[in-house]
């Protein structure tokens, strides 16, 4: 596992975010994985990323805990082999994932990988994607 890899993945997704016009992103203190988008979609990210095979994340129990009392939109992106490709999981993707879906480890993460445990959602492939995605999952809770 090349967990260097991933978190340079990380570190570049969240460059180009930051480098788009009107937008702005930083780090959060709920975890060293979660940025918090102020402009233009206040929403938090909980970015994990994979650089190669197998692609199985570690999304961490009490992270997911933390985000779910939230007061503003939030998502998980799960980035893999680059900056442009991932899935974008809203809090309703979560809360049906994280009940029965994906199985909690011993070290209190979650490992979703592609396939069975990630059936509804599809990956996107730039960047531009994302945001179409993230622009349409903040518009549908704001509305909830």
């Amino acid at each position: 596992m090349n967990i260097d890899r991933g978190t340079s993945i990380v570190s570049e997704f969240v460059r180009v975010i930051g480098n788009l016009q009107g937008f702005s992103i930083q780090r959060s203190t709920i975890s060293r994985n979660m940025f918090h988008l102020r402009e233009p979609i206040n929403s938090l990210l909980y970015i994990k990323a994979r650089a190669e095979e197998p692609l199985r994340w570690g999304v961490t129990a009490n992270v997911i805990k933390k985000l779910q009392a939230q007061s503003i939109p939030w998502a998980v992106v799960l980035l893999y082999v680059s900056e442009n490709t991932g899935y974008i999981l809203s809090p309703g993707d979560v809360n049906y994932y994280t009940n029965g879906i994906w199985a909690i480890g011993a070290d209190g993460d979650y490992k979703p990988s592609p396939g069975s445990y990630l059936t509804k959602n599809k990956p996107f492939h730039s960047i531009e994607q994302f945001i179409h995605h993230l622009y349409d999952l903040v518009e549908y809770l704001n509305r909830e």
